[in-house]
């Protein structure tokens, strides 16, 4: 995966299990940097579903955390939102050893010294004054054997860190020229039970936890509120450091597509050269640019069918999907739809009807109203017709029509259904999803 690599952003379902951010927005499609500055929950997800949990278990447990003491199961896709069991101090670790790694590529020349991962350990032995310094001559580091990244994959990784929105006064650190530098990063746990903070320079590595002993949660207990702060003041009071060289070997210049973060294809009349992973030679090429086929005046899309191909004009555009473009336009207000067709010629080619929930055997569940009856779930479908009237469909049987703003409520039974939309030029989309039966 590239660093600007558009990853989508959009209700995502998996089973039962409904991810959410932290803000409850989408932004339809976000860059995986900026996915990991803003701690974005469901651009993780996705990439989790494509790299898979049990492989991401496997680099866990390889980075040393031995505090994941169930099987990658039990975790499931709840590991990449922290939804497993981490000590602050393997974690301390495994930073440390990221920073540690990198800053000594140039003394292994470009290879993987295991001897450097390792997790912080305290020593004591008994001493003669309490001026002797305590020893670590028979301290024998826990390795692993194992190449886990890359150094220009930690470079990204590390810069991404470093962009992520500081509380307070520290906001305005960018403004300052003599500012330090820092990768950080912070969480808080489920019932704002727990917040805690880490951050790397090439120096030092610093990480505070923040909550009550008992686990008791309290409201306003995140980490970027209690324990960033603590964490930030404490970096002020250690010596500052320049920020971590360019990775020295391992790394390609490719040319990478602005708008789509993929590496630039044919149609990618707009392209930034920057330098990623030699891993990543073989990378995807951007598949949301392709030519379309205007009129003479620019306006309208045609096909040769009702026009000459040598009166046409031939435009590469950036077409997301119907249900990322939903959400990404509402951010981007510089993204421009899929000009219509002129009257009389259509031929889509790009699927104009998508709906965004419910997802693809979807299993939801309506709660109870305070009345003791039941809700209704809300549906959303997008058209890349602004004024396109769509007709929805719930087992067969019509149940409403709408126009640009797509949404119905709707109280199906306990079951599995069909949900089927069909716009005015007879496309058409469908959804099986099931309601859950629960008397609660």
């Amino acid at each position: 995966m590239l660093p600007r690599q558009l990853v989508p952003d959009i209700p995502t379902q998996v089973g039962g299990y409904m991810p959410e951010n932290f803000d409850l927005g989408y932004d339809g499609a976000v860059p995986a940097n900026r996915a990991l500055a803003r701690s974005l929950n469901i651009p993780a997800i996705r990439m989790l579903m494509q790299f898979k949990y049990q492989k991401f278990y496997d680099v866990l447990k390889e980075c040393g955390f031995n505090t994941l003491n169930r099987p990658a199961d039990n975790y499931g896709m709840s590991l990449i939102l922290g939804g497993c069991e981490i000590s602050p101090y393997e974690l301390a670790g495994v930073y440390s050893s990221m920073a540690r790694m990198y800053n000594h590529q140039n003394k292994n020349k470009g290879e993987w010294n295991s001897d450097e991962w390792f997790m912080p350990r305290y020593s004591y032995e008994p001493r003669a004054t309490s001026r002797e310094p305590l020893s670590t001559t028979n301290y024998k580091p826990q390795t692993t054997n194992v190449s886990l990244f890359d150094y220009t994959s930690l470079w990204h990784t590390f810069n991404a860190m470093n962009e992520v929105m500081r509380p307070g006064e520290e906001g305005l650190w960018g403004l300052f020229s003599s500012a330090q530098r820092i990768a950080w990063k912070t969480g808080t746990s489920f019932g704002f039970r727990d917040g805690w903070a880490v951050g790397i320079t090439p120096k030092y590595c610093v990480i505070v936890w923040v909550g009550n002993t008992t686990g008791e949660g309290r409201p306003g207990l995140t980490g970027i509120n209690t324990a960033a702060p603590i964490m930030f003041e404490i970096f002020r009071l250690l010596p500052t450091s320049q920020w971590f060289q360019p990775p020295s070997s391992g790394f390609i210049y490719m040319p990478v597509c602005r708008q789509s973060g993929y590496k630039a294809g044919p149609n990618c009349t707009d392209a930034d050269t920057i330098m990623v992973s030699e891993n990543a030679k073989n990378s995807t090429i951007c598949p949301y640019h392709r030519i379309i086929h205007l009129d003479a005046t620019g306006i309208y899309r045609v096909t040769s069918n009702c026009v000459s191909p040598s009166a046409m004009q031939h435009r590469s555009w950036f077409i997301l999907p119907p249900a990322i473009e939903y959400y990404y336009k509402q951010k981007h207000a510089d993204y421009k739809p899929l000009p219509p067709f002129i009257t009389g010629c259509i031929n889509e080619t790009v699927k104009p009807l998508d709906i965004i929930y419910p997802e693809e055997a979807a299993k939801i569940y309506v709660p109870l109203e305070l009345t003791g009856e039941r809700g209704k779930t809300v549906f959303t479908a997008t058209d890349r017709n602004s004024n396109a009237k769509l007709f929805w469909h719930l087992d067969d049987e019509f149940i409403g029509t709408t126009t640009q703003f797509h949404q119905m409520a709707v109280n199906p039974s306990p079951g599995k259904h069909v949900l089927t939309i069909v716009d005015e030029n007879g496309e058409s989309t469908t959804r099986n999803f099931e309601i859950l039966n629960k008397n609660k």
